[in-house]
């Protein structure tokens, strides 16, 4: 009985599929039911009826009675299409790279016309979503996000010659940058023409799959052979820069939101739907974040934007939300799962904190990143982190190009040394402490200690900042004698132009401290800032000069070690020899070197021996082997040597002053635009001299 009923229905798919192929729409959409979604192998002779049927008739250009029945057809064809290939890469036989490039792309000549007229007439627009789609009676607007998504998701994921397609057509890329806004646009789950058949939400897993899709066109391609079109195009496509933002940002939150409403697994099993449902938003947030990190390296502009629009806060608030739904040891089965599994629940996270490290890198004003970073709870957030144990990849075998925890973590301390950073730490101090780190159940002891570590970092900062006064030489006329505040100024407070950090009560108090030294000292000042003069190092030099003086402290040994090195290698240039501290990296290093091989530093200036003598000659204890310390800082995507802060503080603001009888000018502290990022001011100190500059007597 069962052949026999088996050999009737065969029988009876052969009538339908004949008279689908003379034109009947129904029997071609009755094929299509007779799909069956568990298996595709019996049904993959069908593929070539689907292809006949789009290319028997041509994609119109206008709509009227005659060919409503044509595209309804072609409407049913690419159904067809879309079903048997699904069916075919989920299918654990064959090779899955097969069935879409045989089937769609080899044939998206066919295609592609057809999905672009369904979107174009059956989708509303992409800036405009409330708008009614022109003819939604050829194809529901639920169908029509099918037919467009699916086929460039299946390429993604399965067509190594169907990714080369999406990076190097222009037209193709202008049609998924206008459906990736779209999709990005529509609110709710529900769109017009679902049947109401599915339960998981078809737009939130359309939001999660489609971000594989954006991401593919502006990556680099497998194969460095073949040639991919500038992250230029696909922005241009979209729009610009702000609706990319605006849009990549909004399907962010929107899949965090999604993640975080599913329910709880029953059990903790690949085969469990709650499971399937967190990976499917797992890796929709992965190339969320790697599309982020992609366009903040390539475009300045997107780089900018992205932290001005908090692309930071979102990334952390992101990860705080999903971080204990996905680092969760459930059991050997799915810990272990090749695509499921610990390892690849933790690239996500890897992949937000790449982002994080990689817009405070290449940012100009990495300050404002790193303090929106703070500000977010990206320290509490990772301080959640120990509970889970590192994965054998996460560590010993990382991912190139990613960052981690660790790494993150450690970048952040490279900017404790600036004064906004520590206020930002100062405010969040007590939310950190909530619950002590030797309180917690320390699983990844690597990252446990690395926390510790930066912990006791911030409460060293927090100590420079609160040494009384603090930055005192912002808040008190620097004329020799002068007791005034700046509280206490009657006229503006008037800043010396030459090293943008001694300020005065009046004229007649900055012509004394010229005179009394100050000329000399105006340089080596500015030295401590860099040559663009930047707010944020001055308003810093009191933390920078008390990491200084506790790291050359904490290294004694290891100083001495690297003054011996240093004068066997440079034994010409014993008595020019420098200590610098790169505090660029964390734990800071140290290096000796003579004064003219630093970087961003004017070593050639033969004013340094000088100063040199007159540090050794009023200090109690002078350096030993070396004329004077520098400290490399980086504010981003830019580095700087900067003179010893401590010594130039000390020697500079402690009355003595050597003897002269010039003063440099000075300007208004309001004619001084502190909001201006590096670059903006042209201050280069080598380019005139001082006195060129000077008052006459």
């Amino acid at each position: 009985m069962k052949q026999k009923h088996s050999s009737l229905c065969q029988w009876q798919h052969k009538i339908t599929a004949k008279k689908a192929l003379r034109g009947s729409t129904a029997e071609l959409a009755r094929l299509v039911d007779l799909i069956p979604m568990g298996s595709a192998s019996r049904f993959c002779c069908l593929v070539p009826i689907f292809h006949a049927t789009l290319k028997s008739f041509q994609v119109p250009n206008y709509i009227d009675p005659k060919n409503i029945p044509g595209i309804i057809r072609a409407k049913w064809a690419l159904f067809g299409l879309v079903r048997i290939t699904s069916v075919a890469c989920s299918a654990t036989i064959g090779v899955k790279d097969d069935a879409v490039t045989k089937y769609i792309v080899r044939s998206w000549d066919d295609i592609y016309p057809w999905i672009r007229f369904f979107a174009r007439n059956c989708l509303p627009p992409p800036y405009d979503v409330s708008v009614t789609p022109p003819r939604p009676d050829l194809c529901s607007v639920f169908d029509a996000v099918k037919l467009c998504v699916t086929p460039l998701s299946l390429i993604c994921t399965k067509s190594e010659e169907g990714r080369h397609m999406l990076r190097s057509s222009v037209s193709v890329q202008h049609f998924v940058a206008q459906l990736w806004i779209l999709v990005g646009n529509i609110r709710g789950d529900v769109l017009p023409g679902d049947p109401g058949t599915t339960t998981d939400g078809l737009i939130s897993k359309l939001r999660a799959s489609f971000a594989l899709t954006n991401f593919v066109c502006v990556s680099e391609s497998e194969n460095p052979d073949k040639i991919t079109l500038p992250l230029s195009s696909y922005i241009q496509a979209a729009g610009g820069v702000k609706p990319v933002v605006f849009t990549l940002l909004r399907y962010i939150r929107r899949i965090t939101r999604d993640a975080a409403a599913v329910k709880e697994p029953r059990s903790w099993t690949p085969r469990d739907q709650s499971v399937q449902q967190l990976h499917l938003y797992t890796l929709g947030l992965d190339y969320s974040f790697q599309f982020l990190q992609t366009i903040s390296r390539q475009d300045p502009s997107c780089r900018a934007q992205l932290i001005r629009q908090g692309s930071i806060c979102t990334v952390v608030d992101t990860i705080t939300q999903i971080l204990p739904r996905i680092l969760v040891q459930a059991n050997e089965e799915l810990d272990l799962h090749p695509e499921m599994g610990l390892a690849g629940r933790q690239k996500v996270l890897w992949s937000g904190y790449a982002y994080i490290a990689s817009a405070i890198r290449d940012a100009d004003d990495g300050v404002t990143a790193v303090c929106q970073a703070i500000d977010a709870g990206l320290i509490q957030t990772l301080e959640k982190g120990v509970v889970c144990p590192p994965h054998a990849h996460r560590r010993d075998k990382p991912i190139r190009g990613h960052m981690g925890d660790i790494e993150l973590l450690f970048l952040l301390a490279t900017f404790f040394i600036y004064h906004r950073v520590v206020q930002s730490i100062f405010r969040h101090w007590f939310r950190m402490q909530s619950v002590p780190l030797e309180k917690r159940e320390i699983r990844d002891e690597g990252l446990g200690l690395a926390l510790e570590i930066v912990l006791k970092s911030t409460i060293e900062a927090m100590d420079h900042r609160s040494v009384e006064p603090i930055n005192f030489h912002e808040y008190r006329c620097s004329g020799p004698g002068c007791p005034m505040c700046t509280s206490q100024f009657v006229s503006k407070k008037r800043r010396c132009s030459g090293c943008l950090i001694s300020i005065y009560c009046s004229e007649k108090c900055q012509r004394t401290a010229w005179r009394n030294g100050h000329k000399k000292w105006c340089q080596i000042l500015r030295c401590t800032i860099g040559p663009w003069g930047s707010r944020d190092i001055r308003k810093s030099l009191q933390v920078i000069a008390g990491f200084e003086n506790s790291e050359i402290s904490r290294m004694a040994k290891d100083v001495e070690t690297c003054v011996r090195e240093a004068q066997q290698q440079f034994p010409a240039f014993c008595d020019k020899l420098v200590l610098m501290l790169d505090m660029t990296v964390y734990p800071t290093k140290i290096h000796v070197l003579p004064v003219h091989k630093l970087d961003q530093f004017p070593g050639k200036d033969p004013i340094w021996p000088e100063i040199a003598d007159e540090i050794r000659a009023r200090s109690d204890s002078p350096p030993n082997g070396y004329m004077f310390s520098v400290v490399k800082v980086h504010l981003g995507n830019s580095k700087f040597t900067l003179f010893s802060p401590s010594t130039a503080l000390r020697i500079a603001f402690e009355g003595q002053y050597f003897s002269d009888n010039e003063a440099c000018d000075s300007v208004d502290e309001d004619e001084i635009d502190d909001s201006k990022t590096l670059g903006d001011q042209d201050l280069d100190y080598d380019s005139e001299s001082l006195d060129d500059k000077c008052y006459d007597d």
